[in-house]
This record gives structure tokens, C-alpha cells and sequence, in this order.
């Protein structure tokens, strides 16, 4: 199993503070390869099952074993190769692209 940019991982960050998503929740990888392979972290969105609608929340794809919404206004670096996960499932390429798109609404220059 190789885990990549579209990789769903089940993982506990506990304890976290305020509105950060804490417990034991899914969370999309979302970092390009390269950013691993020199800093060994990678960047995840924490996927929950919120009624809430909100325009950085995404819906996962129907497809999908794995439900909810991604929540790409709380992005997490996380080092999972020192911390216990469960690999859940790999989503398709195109979805990961626009999702990839929403999220750099996040890093826009003001």
C-alpha cells in the first residue's frame, strides 16, 4: 500500500485545542509528493460528517467507503509515519483535482 495525495487514513490527533477536529476521524492526504520525501510530513484535511454547508467543506464522492464532507478551511501537517493509522482508500484522480483547486482559496494573496 502506498500512501499518496488522495489517500484516506483513520487517525486519533488528540489532544487538540478550540475548533480544531479532534478524536479519531478520517483525514485526506493532500500534499504533493515532494514535500514529504524532504520535510517526512505531509498536509491532511480532517473529514467529518457535518450537516453544515459551507463552500470549503466538499462532499466526498458518492463512490466513496468513506463518508462526509472534507474540511479544507482546517488543514493539519502531520508526521503519520510516527503516529498509528489505518489505511481506509484511495479516491480518484479527479475528484483529488478539484479539490486540490478549492483548496488553494486558502492560501490566496489578500
Amino acid at each position: 500500500m502506498v500512501i499518496k495525495q488522495g489517500s484516506i487514513l483513520l487517525m486519533d490527533l488528540s489532544p487538540k485545542q478550540g475548533h480544531e477536529q479532534s478524536g479519531k476521524r478520517p483525514y485526506l492526504y493532500l500534499s504533493y509528493k515532494g514535500v514529504e520525501k524532504y520535510a517526512h510530513i505531509a498536509v491532511f484535511a480532517p473529514i467529518s460528517t457535518t450537516k453544515r454547508r459551507y463552500p470549503l467543506y466538499q462532499e466526498l464522492p458518492a463512490a466513496s467507503q468513506t463518508k462526509g464532507v472534507v474540511m479544507l478551511d482546517q488543514l493539519v501537517t502531520i508526521d503519520y509515519h510516527n503516529r498509528p493509522f489505518h489505511y481506509l482508500e484511495q479516491l480518484p484522480d479527479d475528484y483529488m483535482e478539484k479539490i486540490l483547486k478549492i483548496v488553494k482559496v486558502v492560501f490566496q494573496k489578500d
